[in-house]
């Protein structure tokens, strides 16, 4: 079943219309990714193509010597933990007719990434991804709140959807996608009643191991808080990401940050600003932009002067422009080549996650509500 959510997004001077579908889905790992990509095979073609880091640098890697034998290991490692989410990829290459080896790649750019880094002798990591995402999280006596904007690539804009996704005996999720994407590299919830964002982070150390979306994907499964601490913390990580999470029914918020061999837990109290780079794990070896070093000091500036408090005020903090060239709500305004897809908003204590199309403030009613 399938419904639509029509929207404008104003990216500077330029209007343009974007559509963003809901996909409702059940079955086995195989025939869920199979409808993904039968349904959405025009995103992903379009995404693909377009994508010019899996053009340009990972498929021309892959057909190499070297890189062929990273990509077997890679492939056999995640059959064997992960056999259901490789499942997945495959159904939803058949879907799209593409070849597998694509949503493979692409789902393990980050980790290509760093390990193309490294063989370059340390010239600067490019991994596809516009470094973004900015979080708030709030656990006070009076709100459990994470705000989340969603930053990436403008040409992202008009490809992403929601599912909503049965599979099997598995908790039921909802969960906003990349086209090609395993479900939960962005943000979801589930019905044991976990929720999650996302943000990129750039440890300058990669190796072979478990991929990042991999490990977001597996949020999407978890019973519980502790149980999706278990799955990020996963031994024989590749790479790192940073894992905003919070329960409905044990009204937890926590961020987890991870590096391929180190992780920190951070049960929030108050409120809790990320970017993208580490901070409770800063003395690991890192990348960090101009634009997330000026986005967290801009946050904790605001914070400092009225700690957020309320789904307003956080809604307010995540739709700042007041820092020009790196606003926390950005607009791929150079020198800022990313802007802000969409902003969404977990309020655990009224069970809804908002998600706003536009400015979370000044077009505020161009958003829909889902219940957790």
């Amino acid at each position: 079943m399938a419904s639509h959510w029509r929207y404008s997004f104003m990216n500077g001077a330029t209007d343009l219309e974007n559509v963003v579908e809901q996909l409702s889905v059940n079955g086995t790992h195989q025939s869920v990714g199979f409808a993904i990509g039968r349904h959405f095979g025009n995103q992903i073609h379009s995404f693909f193509d377009r994508y010019g880091f899996l053009q340009e640098r990972l498929l021309p890697f892959h057909r190499s010597s070297a890189g062929s034998s990273v990509y077997q290991n890679f492939l056999e490692l995640h059959r064997a933990r992960f056999p259901g989410y490789i499942s997945e990829l495959e159904g939803m290459a058949n879907g799209a007719d593409r070849p597998f080896e694509e949503f493979l790649l692409a789902n393990l750019r980050g980790e290509y990434g760093g390990l193309l880094a490294a063989q370059s002798h340390g010239q600067e990591r490019k991994d596809g991804d516009v470094q973004g995402c900015s979080d708030c999280l709030v656990l006070t006596s009076d709100a459990a709140l994470i705000g989340h904007n969603e930053d990436g690539a403008p040409a992202a804009l008009g490809t992403m959807f929601v599912v909503h996704v049965q599979i099997d005996a598995r908790p039921a999720f909802t969960a906003l996608c990349y086209p090609g994407f395993l479900p939960g590299n962005a943000f979801g919830f589930n019905a044991s009643g976990v929720v999650h964002t996302v943000d990129a982070v750039s440890p300058r150390e990669v190796r072979m191991g478990l991929g990042r979306h991999f490990l977001a994907r597996s949020l999407l499964d978890a019973h519980s808080l502790d149980d999706a601490i278990l799955r990020v913390t996963a031994t024989k990580r590749a790479a790192g990401f940073t894992y905003n999470i919070g329960s409905v029914s044990e009204r937890r918020v926590i961020c987890v940050e991870v590096s391929p061999d180190r992780h920190s837990v951070r049960e929030v109290r108050g409120y809790h600003i990320h970017t993208n780079h580490y901070l409770d794990l800063q003395d690991s070896r890192q990348s960090i932009s101009l634009s997330s070093r000026k986005r967290l000091l801009r946050a904790q500036n605001l914070c400092n002067s009225k700690p957020p408090s309320s789904p307003s005020q956080v809604l307010s903090l995540l739709g700042d422009e007041e820092i020009r060239d790196y606003p926390i709500y950005r607009k791929a305004t150079p020198p800022d080549a990313s802007a802000t897809l969409c902003t969404a908003l977990f309020d655990l204590d009224a069970r809804l996650l908002r998600i706003f199309a536009n400015h979370p403030v000044r077009v505020a009613e161009r958003s829909i509500g889902l219940a957790l």
